[in-house]
Parts: structure tokens; C-alpha cells; sequence
């Protein structure tokens, strides 16, 4: 049998029949033994998880499952897996009192786990956030027999900074209680196990997929701008996504200083709901920096609908965390054939590297990165190279169809124990 490419000795892939990437099968393959019914559970609806929750439903539904998705009532509506969208959840980002909101998601659980209990599924997976620890630590537990056939998806190993307090064993309890943990790339997989002492074997490795067949009306460079208010010919790099302190938007901040010594006339456009994090920190950066003219800090949520266009505008995408597990916007930025500069950490580095989507630079160096950016924005040739090179990845390793093949694999491992 052949390994997966995310896969290291030590780490089984979840998959290891031999297959097409980017093949697109319409009919489930004859190793699949019978039809299965799956729980899809994403409890927060986090910005973008539609999508990722629709394409693995999608594909999981050609290999011959029924899906059913839990999730928050903000969850889009329109096009639906065959089990249909639960959305029972609340949607906690309109809800700023934080009692009320573990009191609704404490509510909410219980009416979940005993929909997925009436429900009959073969699996229960859970894409999992450590966006409340001790209300997902209570979740894990009150699926109670379901247990043994309940994979969870890290997609993020640790909590981020603001909610770090006493969180380390409640996110045991919650990994412990999973049959079988789901990490996007087997650089997150020792580390999985090694900061929460789990057995190596309940881990599998499959790959984060891209945001192939989501894309909206296309939107070309120069449109996009003009709906933007962007200027037509400034060279611009992109930060995109949920601000947090790890994300290092200010350390991108300073780095542009630095660009537009090489790149005089180059912006910056940041866009994406702030999270912990006071705005006084970025816009004083920027006022200390004197770029004013040069940074759009935008800290609001960005709907769907313009999502597409913020990448077609975009030159560059910038990635300057601090530490992640992986993201979701490098997937974004494939998907829109855009370069991207990525610092590394997680499986972030380790995704440009083998894709070929960009530029990986070590993390918390302000001055490579703004090296890698200078470098990119005045080479659009090289960087055009990037972005195609990021188009056939998420076509291809990163397409939903190998995802699902591969979640697939795992579910049978926990349907046959």
C-alpha cells in the first residue's frame, strides 16, 4: 500500500488505497462496504467552517454517506447536505454577555447530543475549536457512549492566548474522550500527542481541504478594487481573517515600513473581526510608523459575499503568525491562484513549502518578512508562478475529494471497533 504524502513513520494516514488527485469520483469506490450515516458537529459556525463543513459533506455523500450538520443558527442557508443543517446552536459572536452564552451553548448541547443520539449515526465527527474549553470539555463527555465512534478534528492543538487559563486539562479530557483525532498535516500530529500525552495511534493525518467550488461570481483585479476602494495600480498585500493577538498584525505592520522602502507606493489592507485583541494596538503602530496612507486596517466581519473579492484585489496574501496549528486563509488564497508569505510555524510553513504557493519566513522576523513581501510585489512574474502553483494544489493534494476519501478511512476504522 502506498503512504500518504502528510504521512510519517509513526503516524498512520488515513487513507492508503492508491488514487487520482483531483479526481472527482461519482460513484463511491467498491472498498466501501455499505452506506453510512454521519453526525457532522461544529458547534461555533466559526467564520469560513461553512464552507468546510459542505465540501467534506459534499464529497462524503458521492462515497455514499448521509450527512446531517450541526451547527449555530448563523450557519448560511441554501444548498444542503442530504441529512440536512441542524442549527440549534446559538450564535455566540451576537451574544456579548459571557454567561448568557454558556448558558445557551450549555442548552444547546444537551438538545445536540440527544438529536444525535435519536439520530442513528454510524459516526459522530466534531470540528473542533478551543474557542470555549470548559464548555467543549462538558461536550465531549455528555456524548457518553457515543464516544466510541466519535472523531474530532483539531484545528487548532492549543487555545489561543486570551483564553489560555487552566485549559490544558480540559482539552485532555476533550481529546481523551475522541476515538480517533484528526490533525490537517503531520507536522501537528507529535505535537498533538506530545502536549497532551495521547497515544500516537489514535491520530490521523488528513489534509485541510481548499475552498474549490465555492467561489462566487468571478471577480476580476481591477473590479475588485473599485468595489473595495482600493487604488487601481499600488502594489497591495493582504492580511485576511479573525484578528488575534497571535496572528501578528502588528508585527505585519512594521514590516510594511520596511516594504515601502523598496516599494514606495505599496499598502496594506487588513480586514477581519477583531477577537481579544484592542484595535488602540494596531492603530498605533500604525501612527507611530507614520503609514497612515499606506495600512487599511478594516476590523470588521467581511461577508461572504466579499470575501472573493478581497483576494482577487490582493498581489500578496500575508500570514505573519505567531503560532498556529494551521489556517484556513492559505487554503483562500490557493483557491484564488494568489501568492502568499507565510511565517513558520504549525503546519503553515510546512503547506507554502510542499504546495509551492509562496514564500515561508521564520516567525517574529519583521525584517524577512518584509524582505519576502518587497521581493514578491516587485517580481509579479515570480509571484504569478506562486499563485499557480497554490491554484493546482487546491485542485489537486488539497481537493475536497482526497479529503473525503480519506475522513472516510477513518470512519471505518471506528464503525469496525
Amino acid at each position: 500500500m502506498r503512504r500518504s504524502p502528510h504521512q510519517r513513520p509513526g503516524v498512520r494516514g488515513a487513507a492508503d488505497r492508491p488514487r487520482r488527485e483531483g479526481a472527482v469520483s461519482l460513484a463511491p469506490p467498491t472498498y466501501y462496504t455499505r452506506s453510512m450515516k454521519i453526525a457532522l458537529v461544529e458547534t461555533h459556525a466559526m467564520p469560513g467552517m461553512w464552507k468546510y463543513d459542505l465540501g467534506l459533506a459534499r464529497e462524503l455523500e458521492r462515497l455514499g454517506g448521509r450527512v446531517t450538520i450541526f451547527s449555530a443558527a448563523c450557519f448560511p442557508r441554501g444548498e444542503e447536505p442530504q441529512g440536512g443543517v441542524w442549527r440549534g446552536f446559538p450564535d455566540l459572536r451576537a451574544q456579548p454577555n459571557l454567561v448568557a452564552k454558556g448558558l445557551r451553548y450549555l442548552a444547546a448541547t444537551v438538545r445536540m447530543v440527544a438529536a444525535v443520539r435519536r439520530g442513528g449515526f454510524d459516526v459522530v465527527h466534531w470540528q473542533h475549536f478551543n474557542v470555549l474549553p470548559p464548555l467543549e470539555a462538558l461536550t465531549a463527555q455528555a456524548f457518553g457512549p457515543l464516544r466510541r465512534r466519535l472523531v474530532l478534528t483539531v484545528h487548532d492543538i492549543n487555545t489561543w492566548e486570551a483564553v489560555k487559563a487552566g485549559s490544558p486539562g480540559m482539552l485532555r479530557r476533550t481529546y481523551g474522550a475522541a476515538a480517533r483525532l484528526i490533525v490537517h498535516h503531520e507536522a501537528n500530529a507529535p505535537e498533538l500527542a506530545r502536549c497532551f500525552d495521547l497515544p500516537a495511534d489514535r491520530i490521523r493525518v488528513v489534509p485541510h481541504g481548499s475552498y474549490d467550488g465555492f467561489r462566487t461570481t468571478p471577480v476580476d483585479r481591477g473590479a475588485a478594487r473599485r468595489l473595495l476602494g482600493i487604488p487601481a495600480g499600488a502594489p497591495l498585500v493582504l492580511f485576511f481573517g479573525e484578528i488575534r493577538r497571535e496572528k501578528n498584525l502588528d508585527g505585519l505592520v512594521r514590516a510594511m515600513a520596511a516594504v515601502r522602502e523598496r516599494v514606495p507606493d505599496a499598502r496594506l489592507l487588513a480586514a477581519g473581526r477583531l477577537r481579544h485583541l484592542d484595535p488602540a494596538v494596531i492603530t498605533a503602530e500604525i501612527d507611530r510608523l507614520d503609514l497612515r496612507g499606506a495600512v487599511d486596517f478594516r476590523p470588521v466581519f467581511v461577508e461572504d459575499a466579499q470575501v472573493d473579492a478581497y483576494f482577487a484585489a490582493a498581489d500578496v496574501v500575508a500570514l505573519p503568525y505567531r503560532g498556529i496549528t494551521q489556517s484556513g486563509v492559505v487554503f483562500q488564497a490557493m483557491t484564488a491562484g494568489r501568492p502568499v508569505v507565510a511565517t513558520d510555524t504549525g503546519a503553515l510553513g510546512h503547506t507554502v513549502r510542499e504546495s509551492g504557493c509562496g514564500r515561508v519566513v521564520p516567525a517574529g522576523d519583521d525584517q524577512a518578512l518584509a524582505d519576502a513581501l518587497a521581493d514578491l510585489l516587485a517580481d509579479p512574474a515570480r509571484a504569478a508562478e506562486y499563485g499557480e502553483r497554490g491554484r493546482a494544489a487546491a485542485a489537486g493534494a488539497f481537493s475536497w475529494e482526497r479529503c473525503a476519501r480519506e475522513t472516510w478511512a477513518v470512519y471505518e476504522e471506528v464503525r469496525r471497533a
